[in-house]
């Protein structure tokens, strides 16, 4: 019975957002709250939930970021080795839907001409639209990221494959067409070339107040242009977008992107537990200390490689400065002794050094390990005291969850023109200037840099996208790079004898991949509410599996 009604609150939730029921707008009218839904907080409470929604431990933590090896889990490693919650997917798959519907909601209120009065006070109308627009390109790309052919929904073109998104119209649609990827990548170039050229650069903001995330229209037009070079660049090797995308690739960097760190779009939160940021509620709201940075990501950032010829930077000598950022070290001196640095602060000693109060000391290279990569559930408790934790950095209640920053724009452009090094060198400064890594450290390190050429490059992207982690699945889908990463089958030294007294494991992962997972299957939620359009996608793409790859994913 319970299980009954599970599906069916589920499904209600589904249908709410596909089609309208006119009576109950009049039901629960709660007198005490304002019926004005004001477009500003509209804007920041979508990309607010979007991020805490994708970025929290659930969808990121066990999903995105240990496919990408940013992560390991300390506990239980199921989703590390593929086998995913499918409630988390459900979740996932709705999250971003929710916000869409939220910025086209912002669209439909500057729109309509009964709000003209107040929408100026507001903010400049058509900026409202274009940050509308734009997010919701940003929103859906992470849809079409994710799962392939998916329901779409466009402002400025009328397909009929595009039936997502009819709340509210004449025509509401509650179960619509998965549109076919090809026909989605080109919408959100266009989308994002319109919404581009209609920004008012004049206006002195884009929303009158509260605009957490772009307040300029210039900051906005370059992230715009950013996002589109980014798609371009992603299917530039699909043969029927070729043509297009290059012609977006020239457009976006003539029309402007981003220029520097100042540029780069991040949703910061408050410093306090009433809206910290992702990774701090996971941590010190829920209580839960699952997460650890990697080995294998380790030693890349140490020069080292359990491949032979995988890391690039290896002879540099040297260690990248981001891992005193990114990691804390296993230990500390503390009274004369070595102690493991803890996570939680010790009430009864806060002076310990723990990474909940930040107050332990970086040491040099050789403190810092990571977690092994894809262990089994009964080898975990043998690893955790000897391996690094991340930093107190991730954990910040008021950290900031990265949009899109400078860096990956810079080593887009070292891409698209041939590997050049100086857009290469400009990103990994930026990537070190934001992890705030000392000036002469960063000086010393790209000093010692090797050419840019497809490796040193996409690598060093990998890299700054640390804590992006669909970001850098995504270019792992489209390049086969870094080259670093444990692929299943393959076996790895553990930090510590294991509880049989191993001293290596071999990645077992489930469900037969051989690689990394090419998408998500796509949410059972689909079987109960648009199974049979859900279905015609899957045949189209070759399966609803987790290797059918995506129309770019050429690796």
């Amino acid at each position: 019975m319970k299980k009954f009604i599970y599906k069916v609150s589920l499904l209600t939730c589904f249908l709410a957002l596909a089609s309208c029921d006119k009576d109950l707008e009049n039901i629960n009218v709660d007198p005490n709250k304002p019926t004005e839904v004001r477009t500003p907080g509209l804007f920041n409470g979508t990309s607010r939930d979007l991020m805490v929604r994708t970025r929290g431990a659930f969808p990121s933590g066990r999903m995105a970021l240990p496919w990408v090896q940013y992560s390991s889990q300390r506990n239980y490693t199921a989703e590390d080795r593929y086998q995913y919650r499918e409630g988390v997917n459900n979740s996932l798959y709705r999250d971003i839907y929710l916000a869409v519907k939220g910025y086209k909601e912002i669209i439909d209120i500057v729109e309509n001409p009964l709000n003209k009065a107040k929408i100026a006070a507001w903010g400049d109308p058509k900026n409202q639209i274009a940050a509308a627009r734009i997010m919701i390109a940003y929103a859906q790309l992470q849809a079409v990221d994710n799962y392939g052919d998916v329901p779409y929904y466009s402002y400025g073109t009328k397909d009929p494959d595009f039936e997502a998104m009819t709340l509210t119209t004449g025509n509401e649609i509650t179960t619509p067409k998965f549109a076919p990827q090809e026909k989605i990548y080109r919408d959100l170039m266009k989308e994002l070339k319109e919404a581009s050229e209609m920004i008012n650069l004049n206006a002195g903001n884009v929303f009158a107040e509260g605009d957490n995330l772009f307040r300029t229209p210039l900051k906005l037009k370059r992230f715009a242009n950013s996002l589109r070079l980014k798609i371009a660049t992603r299917v530039k090797g699909v043969t029927e977008l070729s043509v297009e995308a290059q012609k977006h690739i020239a457009e976006a960097i003539q029309s402007g992107v981003m220029e520097g760190n100042a540029d780069s779009v991040i949703q910061f939160f408050q410093n306090d537990k009433i809206n910290p940021a992702p990774m701090y509620s996971s941590a010190f709201i829920d209580n839960r200390n699952d997460f650890a940075i990697t080995n294998t990501f380790v030693e890349l950032l140490k020069g080292e490689e359990h491949k032979a010829g995988t890391n690039p930077f290896k002879a540099i000598g040297q260690t990248d400065p981001r891992l005193f950022k990114m990691a804390a070290p296993v230990k500390n001196v503390y009274k004369g002794e070595s102690v493991n640095v803890r996570f939680y602060v010790n009430p009864l000693d806060p002076s310990f050094p723990s990474i909940e109060l930040a107050n332990y000391s970086e040491t040099d290279a050789s403190g810092y390990t990571g977690f092994p990569i894809g262990i089994k559930d009964g080898v975990t408790a043998s690893q955790r005291g000897v391996s690094s934790q991340f930093s107190a950095n991730i954990y910040l209640a008021n950290a900031g969850e990265v949009i899109m920053e400078y860096a990956e724009v810079a080593f887009l452009l070292s891409e698209v023109k041939g590997w050049d090094d100086a857009e290469y060198k400009k990103g990994v400064t930026a990537s070190m200037q934001r992890w705030n890594v000392p000036n002469a450290d960063i000086t010393s390190y790209v000093g010692k840099l090797p050419a840019a050429n497809e490796q040193t490059v996409r690598t060093q992207k990998y890299i700054a996208l640390f804590m992006q982690p669909n970001e850098a699945w995504a270019e792992y889908r489209r390049t086969g790079f870094p080259k670093t990463l444990l692929l299943p089958g393959e076996n790895h030294k553990l930090n510590k004898k294991g509880p049989n007294d191993e001293t290596e494991y071999t990645f077992e992962v489930f469900n037969g991949l051989t690689d990394l997972p090419e998408r998500f299957n796509y949410p059972t939620d689909m079987n109960l509410i648009n199974k049979t359009n859900k279905d015609a996608a899957a045949q189209r793409m070759g399966g609803d599996k987790m290797d059918t790859k995506l129309i770019w994913a050429k690796k």
